[in-house]
């Protein structure tokens, strides 16, 4: 056991100090779900392009000062969790894999549907359970969806 003061307890504070409240999993659905439309969308304009670039939109959106259309609308915002910055591209598009995996097995029936299910049924699950509220991509991104208001600094103060 370490004794108290030691380098230990103070990496284990820093930790902690950088967690952050769970937003609202109902923001984050109506997030998600606004960007999903924007991708069946593109999709729908301009096939066969449209479906690519939706994808493409799938996968970068959180990118944009960590903050896809969705999440924009909705006050909501991805932080970097070790770094206390907002997502950038890569961040994104490592976080959004598992939802672009879904996209793409949409486009083969039946079996298809049945994977983007088990995927989309799975990431939400974890948004209600997981204590921050992290998704598989989350913890590979080692990013989280926070209310976009918490960092903002009380004037009054």
């Amino acid at each position: 056991m370490p004794e108290r003061g030691t380098f230990v307890e103070e990496d284990q504070r820093k930790d902690t100090a950088l967690l952050y409240h769970k937003a609202t999993v109902l923001n984050r659905f109506i997030a998600k779900i606004l960007d999903f439309l924007i991708v069946l969308g593109l999709g729908a304009i301009a096939p066969p392009y449209g479906f690519w670039a939706g994808l493409w939109y799938l996968l970068v959106a959180d990118g944009f000062s960590g903050q896809s259309i969705g999440k924009r609308l909705i006050g909501l915002q991805t932080w970097v969790s070790g770094l206390h910055t907002s997502a950038g591209f890569k961040d994104s598009i490592i976080r959004n894999m598992p939802m672009a995996m879904g996209y793409l097995l949409w486009q083969i029936p039946y079996l298809g549907w049945l994977g983007t299910l088990a995927i989309f049924s799975i990431e939400a699950l974890l948004i209600i359970g997981n204590d921050r509220g992290l998704r598989i991509g989350d913890e590979l991104a080692h990013t989280q969806v926070v209310n976009e208001n918490i960092f903002d600094i009380d004037s009054r103060a």
